[in-house]
């Protein structure tokens, strides 16, 4: 393997660009990085700096240097200089809806006709390698203004703490668009960077976001670009088999401390490229998509409620911890932000200097509320009796851990459940907008009243389990639930049926099929089909509309990457309504089908429930001596409120729901 480097940094750009003072010293540092950190001989290194930075020197650099790697090989360009921007020209405006294109400013830029190198040209110039094989990263010190509407440009921005004021690295926008003849021939017909092929995957360092400056700083040696900076000490502490996203992590941090307007970005940010070491090697997961840090003097999670991170609860607050701790290093969130969360340690302190990559170990599990009805002004004492008994019915004597009673309307938001006196002496439990979930039941004596609170106790578990989900998982969408009509009832599922799919309404129907001895339920294979490159531990639950949860149809094991693991030990599911309900035209029942996946073995146990009326098994309740993930913690606290794993290790975990609708044609 050999890394092929195109390292361009400008400092002495002519008017009226304005000259800047750390470039030079960004690629000079990259390429001693890469001289001392490599074989003798292996890194094949162009520099272009000053005025030997043509626009077609860059070009050139790109088309007949670093269009010499092949598969097997690296690539690494590195521009430290002005970044801008240019009005679209008409030919290209459907491939830029700003209206504007980013630009890198070269040597020559804007001077006899010669424009700057355009960011679709920089697409094409990478798809040629990339669509080689070659791993590709590029580094981007510069400005990227993406709004002509922004404020007049500004040489310096402040910096803390009274320090010296700091330069930026982007030039003003020219008032028209190039003409198209001064750009690359593959842009001229207006196809754009595509015209060239399907572009590879590739990585993309940006010092900044698209509305943001990127700044120098003075440092020892001279001036550098804070982000070329603060990139290299990360490369130089993890050393060059670091991922781009872990570099990009720490990098972050340091430029964040030092210039809060600047924050780096890494593209693609969701894609397993970005878990390459930087010069090329094997993809290595990432531990979490999450990353926990030091930033101006308080603990932070970079994921907020525009990650899906929820407020929680003052009692039952998100926790995170460090991925893979055995026992866990745990935080809890304090204050959710937008795109952050502020966070605490539970019980360990952190280093100031490391990040830490972290998974969601804890999901808030409120009490679900139910609304006490009295519509027809004699249910009194049935509702009475009811809240009398939530008050008495968890560990104790105390209240309910998993029903709370809540006026009409109160905190402003729908309760999760209703229950309605239809005729004195009788409770009717319901949903919120009023539809009957189970049958009416007698109560008009206390032992009555706790069978009911029971009853709604045992919903309210079982919807927290069908709503338990990550928001935040790098497994998210790993391992897909597949339903495949059986060919027979005594046939095994050879791989090759396709599976159904879902609806509008993301639900597989089911039609039963009249037959010579009536009517016949449709039977199915359902597959867990993995694909992902890692092996990952699997669980399928079967919700079903009575209110039950088991686990029968595949109860845990890995699955392989690539691989299709089948419930049911491969043989056909017959998919019924629940006993007691007649099969006639019209009638319906629904199971969903939940998935649990996860990095580390978990025991189903902790979420078994009984149809309705049932007791869970004892042992649920105590937990499973085997306690080893975060899913065995969290299915135990969503069914026993009290029950506490005593250990478990911090891995990974996502979940996915499928509904199947079961339907009687005819009605």
């Amino acid at each position: 393997m050999t890394l092929y480097a195109l390292l361009v940094g400008i400092d002495a750009y002519q008017a009226p660009v304005r000259p800047l003072r750390g470039c030079r010293n960004d690629v000079d540092a990259v390429a001693g990085m890469l001289r001392t950190h490599l074989p003798e001989g292996e890194p094949a290194i162009r520099s272009l700096t000053d005025a030997r930075a043509t626009r077609a020197a860059v070009i050139d650099g790109f088309r007949h240097h670093l269009g010499r790697a092949g598969a097997a090989d690296s690539v690494l360009f590195w521009f430290s200089g002005h970044g801008s921007q240019a009005p679209v020209p008409p030919e290209l405006a459907r491939l830029e809806p700003t209206a504007l294109l980013q630009t890198l400013v070269c040597a020559d830029s804007r001077r006899d006709g010669v424009p700057d190198l355009y960011d679709k040209e920089l697409a094409v110039l990478i798809g040629e390698i990339t669509a080689r094989g070659a791993h590709t990263v590029a580094v981007l010190d510069c400005c990227h203004a993406d709004s002509g509407t922004r404020a007049p440009l500004a040489a310096h921005l402040p910096a803390p703490d009274g320090q010296p004021p700091l330069r930026v690295r982007r030039h003003p926008a020219p008032a028209a668009p190039p003409p198209l003849a001064a750009l690359l021939a593959e842009l001229r017909t207006g196809a754009g960077p595509e015209a060239a092929g399907p572009v590879a995957p590739h990585v993309l360092l940006a010092a900044c976001h698209s509305d943001q400056y990127a700044v120098e700083v003075p440092a020892p040696g001279g001036h550098r670009g804070l982000f070329s900076l603060a990139l290299l000490e990360e490369i130089e502490t993890l050393g060059l088999a670091a991922t781009s996203r872990e570099l990009m992590t720490g990098a972050r941090c340091r430029v964040e401390d030092t210039a809060g307007a600047q924050v780096p970005v890494l593209s693609p940010a969701a894609d397993a490229v970005a878990d390459r070491p930087l010069i090329g090697g094997r993809v290595r997961a990432a531990g979490s998509p999450v990353t926990l840090r030091r930033l101006r003097g308080r603990w932070e999670i970079d994921a907020g409620a525009c990650h899906g991170v929820p407020p929680g609860e003052e009692d039952d607050p998100v926790r995170f911890a460090v991925h893979g701790s055995d026992p866990l290093a745990e935080v809890a969130v304090t204050r959710v932000l937008t795109d952050r969360s502020i966070v605490e340690p539970l019980g360990w302190t952190p280093d100031p200097g490391r990040r830490y990559a972290v998974v969601l170990t804890g999901v808030p599990l409120p009490a679900g509320t139910v609304e006490l009805a009295d519509d027809s002004g004699t249910g009194a004492a049935v509702t009475g009796l009811i809240a009398a008994a939530l008050d008495r019915a968890g560990p104790g004597g105390g209240p309910s851990p998993h029903v709370r009673a809540t006026g009409a309307g109160e905190g402003g938001r729908l309760p999760d459940l209703r229950v309605h006196v239809p005729r004195p002496g009788i409770a009717r439990i319901c949903a919120s907008d009023g539809a009957p979930l189970v049958p009416d039941a007698p109560c008009a004596t206390p032992g009555e009243a706790a069978r009911v609170a029971g009853d709604l106790e045992h919903v309210a578990r079982w919807r927290r389990v069908k709503d338990l989900h990550n928001p935040l998982s790098s497994l998210a969408g790993a391992v897909a639930v597949e339903v495949v009509p059986a060919a027979r009832a005594d046939a095994y599922d050879d791989g090759n049926r396709p599976a159904l799919r879902p609806g509008a309404d993301g639900a597989v129907h089911l039609y039963y099929r009249g037959g010579p001895d009536g009517w016949e339920e449709p039977e199915v294979h359902i597959r867990l089909r993995n694909t992902s490159p890692h092996r990952l531990y699997c669980a399928l639950l079967d919700l079903t509309d009575r209110f039950r949860i088991h686990p029968q149809l595949f109860s845990g094991d890995w699955v392989a990457p690539g691989h299709a693991a089948s419930a049911a030990w491969g043989g056909a599911v017959a998919m019924c309504l629940p006993p007691g309900r007649p099969v006639v035209p019209g009638a319906t029942g629904t199971d969903w089908l939940k998935l649990l996946v996860a990095e580390t073995p978990f025991d189903t146990a902790g979420f078994v429930l009984g149809r309705l009326g049932e007791p869970g098994q004892a042992a649920d309740r105590t937990g499973a001596a085997g306690y080893q993930g975060v899913l065995d913690r969290l299915g135990t606290a969503a069914l026993h409120r009290d029950a506490r794993p005593a250990r478990a290790v911090a891995g990974e975990w996502t979940t996915t729901v499928l509904p199947v609708v079961v339907h009687v044609p005819g009605a």
